[in-house]
């Protein structure tokens, strides 16, 4: 090859080189490239791992399956009215207090009359504030945020008419406008469970008001089970009433409605005299007139309970109800869709008026026959009633009136006496209430659970002689266990024992503190192995009398046995307490700071009833009517806007947004206090907000780690290869660089050879 035709091979090889490492250095600069963007999406992936967000948590609600519900901040949430706000506002405003308001609040604050300064509240106010919400009074020429959009109501046009008092519901709720609401006035406890002291458990109409059921001692003596007594009863038919009640209002709503009637008490009063003449109650059950109304719940019932397979069975149900609401399946072109009965849309409240009465007679009717009630003859008892001296001696002659001819009492022995539930014996049973035995029947019968929390309440019982001279004494101590046991459960069941849902029963675990409590109080207080015996006895003297004071100072049945003398006592008060006490001991376990030991004379003994200031939990859900909730949710939300004035942000509808501007405290959280006022206040500052670690942010983001860093990783695979590619072009180069130059070389060498020849 000649030195010119090397030369220029020479200067492409290396042309070529020079580009291929130009190449490489692209590719590796790409890499450094790669592997920041590697190192960004890896720290925010580690920032994510740290994400948090707010979420609110009322133990009160919860889900279907018993668990808290766990809500995320949202706007909505905290300025509606619910079960998870306890029915209280929680408003969100500027660091100046101002309360930010979303489009639709806005233009209702604006539509009151308030200025973003403030403004002087009324009730005319208040219900203009309302209305706006609701979309009612000539709104949409004023809505200049929510752009005219009717069908975008925070409350419905039924709850605006319930609020403003154009219609009515219930009768005793209070739902007009308070100046004080949330301006200062005691708060509304209106949660469904609620933190009270013993003084609140006394006062509250559904616990301490509560009357003694000492029907539920006959009861047990007759070993009835499935009866009711006459407060059991009349527990339970409350309910029956409340819903005649409501349908009653209903209908009187729709008959004002529009000037239709404006007789329309006097109408209904006349259609639920009507619909009582349609059932009657007999020995045999409820009986209705042919063709009426009832006659067709009736006849539904009846073919429900016979029906031959499921399919109709479910077909007859289904008919029911529809007659209940007063609808009947059309003859459309679909056969299914319904329609007021007989086209008229009256029948739609009258035949719900009409189903509520026909349930209230048929509660009457089952238990007429079977409720345990007080009768007035004395030394008396039948199946279905007893006199007061029939279980409790009212005489003069010391405790019971043994050995006088005077009243008799029933037989509490148990199945070994079976034969005998007569008036077998004298009065057993003796009321002591603070050392005195109590000799009024009145005084007996209108005892309540206050007066066992309040009062010393014991029982006493002494062996008695049957009536007909028989050898067989009664015992005492059988008498007062088989009593007190009666007494114990029906106490127990007041507050909530075997009710989810009711007085200090209010989530799985505080039921089964219940159970295991009215478990430990049996074992404690009803056995008379158990008991501490005595041998000083008095029958006109208590406190000679060691049954009734070992009772006092023990928390065990105190006895005296004697031959044929013998006395039984357990105090009801220690008892109560007791089981209140070990209600605390398995809700609070080791945390727990009271205790119920054998003597009441030591410093052990510590009931939760002797400290004032001891924290329950009880459920109020029917403190106050729904709309009443509802009326001073918005009753606080208006006046603290007038208060503090507003801002616009239509942007806290979102609710990444808003929980960003909580964080950063661009907007505080304001809450109710005790005082009755709301307050500003951190996010973290409020019982129900929580800070919790953000589970489907960190998963988002590790999706968006693992996406990344695959396209990354296939990236840098396909640089490797290139860069490997390049590489070995590199070499092959320098090998032909090399070979040229040898070539270019040996050509000198041999031109310079040749002419120094």
């Amino acid at each position: 090859m000649g030195l010119a035709a090397s030369q220029a091979r020479f200067l492409g090889i290396t042309l070529r080189k020079a580009n291929c490492e130009f190449k490489s250095t692209e590719l590796a600069q790409q890499r450094l490239e790669l592997t920041n963007q590697m190192t960004d999406i890896a720290q925010e992936y580690a920032n994510a791992l740290n994400s948090t967000k707010l979420v609110w948590c009322n133990d009160a609600v919860t889900d279907s399956f018993g668990n808290p519900g766990n809500y995320g901040l949202s706007y909505s949430l905290m300025m509606m009215p619910s079960a998870a706000n306890d029915y209280n506002p929680y408003m969100f405003s500027t660091r100046s207090g101002a309360i930010v308001l979303n489009a639709k609040y806005a233009d209702a604050a604006e539509y009151a009359g308030i200025s973003m300064g403030g403004g002087t509240p009324s009730q005319a106010g208040r219900d203009r504030f309302i209305a706006a919400l609701a979309n009612q009074g000539g709104l949409p020429s004023l809505q200049k945020r929510a752009k005219g959009d009717a069908d975008n109501n925070v409350i419905t046009k039924t709850t605006y008419e319930i609020l403003a008092g154009i219609k009515q519901i219930d009768s005793e709720a209070d739902v007009s406008w308070h100046y004080s609401a949330g301006m200062g006035s005691a708060p509304k406890n209106k949660g469904v469970a609620d933190t009270t002291t013993l003084i609140d458990l006394i006062q509250d109409k559904n616990i301490g008001g509560k009357t003694v059921d000492w029907l539920q001692i006959y009861k047990a003596a007759l070993g009835i089970e499935k009866g009711a007594t006459q407060i059991e009863y009349d527990s339970e038919y409350e309910g029956y009433q409340d819903a005649v009640s409501k349908q009653k209002l209903n209908y009187i709503n729709y008959k004002n409605d529009a000037g239709k009637n404006p007789y329309s008490q006097t109408y209904v009063a006349q259609v639920e005299s009507t619909a009582k003449n349609e059932v009657q109650i007999t020995e045999s059950g409820i009986t209705t007139t042919a063709g009426s109304i009832m006659r067709k719940f009736q006849d539904l019932e009846n073919k429900i309970d016979n029906a031959k397979n499921e399919a109709t069975r479910i077909q007859y149900q289904n008919e029911l109800e529809l007659l209940k609401k007063g609808y009947e399946v059309s003859s459309g072109a679909d056969g299914r869709a319904r329609q007021p009965i007989g086209g008229d849309a009256e029948n739609t409240l009258k035949y719900p008026l009409y189903w509520s009465i026909y349930e209230q007679t048929k509660a009457k009717s089952k238990y007429s026959a079977t409720v345990i009630k007080w009768n007035n003859t004395e030394n008396t008892h039948d199946a279905n009633s007893v006199s007061v001296d029939s279980l409790f001696y009212t005489g003069n002659d010391g405790i019971g009136g043994a050995g006088s001819n005077g009243n008799k009492g029933i037989n509490l022995q148990g199945d070994s006496f079976a034969s005998n539930r007569t008036l077998d014996y004298y009065n057993i049973l003796t009321l002591c209430v603070n050392d005195s035995m109590i000799r009024s029947a009145e005084d007996i019968k209108g005892m309540t659970i206050a007066d066992l929390l309040t009062e010393n309440v014991t029982i006493i019982a002494q062996n008695t002689p049957p009536r007909d001279g028989g050898a067989s004494y009664s015992n005492a101590s059988k008498t007062v266990e088989v009593a007190a046991k009666a007494m114990l459960e029906s106490i127990a069941s007041v507050f909530g024992y075997g009710h989810i849902g009711t007085g200090l029963n209010v989530d799985t675990e505080s039921d089964i503190a219940l159970t295991q409590a009215l478990i430990m109080t049996e074992k404690r207080f009803l056995s008379s192995k158990n008991a501490v015996n005595g041998d000083s006895y008095n029958d006109d003297s208590l406190l000679y009398n060691s049954a009734y004071t070992n009772a006092q100072n023990y928390n065990r049945m105190g006895t005296i046995n004697s031959g044929d003398t013998g006395y039984a006592a357990i105090n009801l008060s220690n008892m109560v307490s007791a089981f209140l006490t070990y209600y605390d001991n398995f809700l609070r376990g080791s945390d727990s700071g009271y205790m119920v030991s054998k003597s009441n004379l030591d410093d052990r003994t510590n009931f939760v009833t002797d400290d004032p200031n001891y924290i329950y939990v009880t459920n109020t859900q029917s403190a106050y009517a729904n709309d009443e909730k509802i009326a001073d949710f918005f009753n606080q939300l208006y006046n603290n806007i007038c208060e503090h004035g507003w801002r616009y942000d239509d942007m806290v509808q979102d609710s990444e947004y808003l929980e960003s501007a909580v964080k950063d405290g661009r907007y505080q959280m304001m809450a109710l206090n005790n005082d009755g006022y709301f307050y500003q206040m951190r996010y973290n500052e409020i019982s129900y907000m929580e800070e919790v670690q953000d589970q489907d942010a960190i998963a988002r983001a590790e999706s968006d780690y693992q996406t990344k860093k695959a396209q990354i990783t296939f990236k840098e695979d396909q640089i490797d290869v290139k860069t490997k590619k390049l590489d070995a072009e590199i070499t092959e180069l320098n090998t032909e660089i090399n070979s040229v130059q040898n070539i270019i070389s040996k050509s000198i060498e041999k031109t310079f050879s040749m002419f120094s020849n």
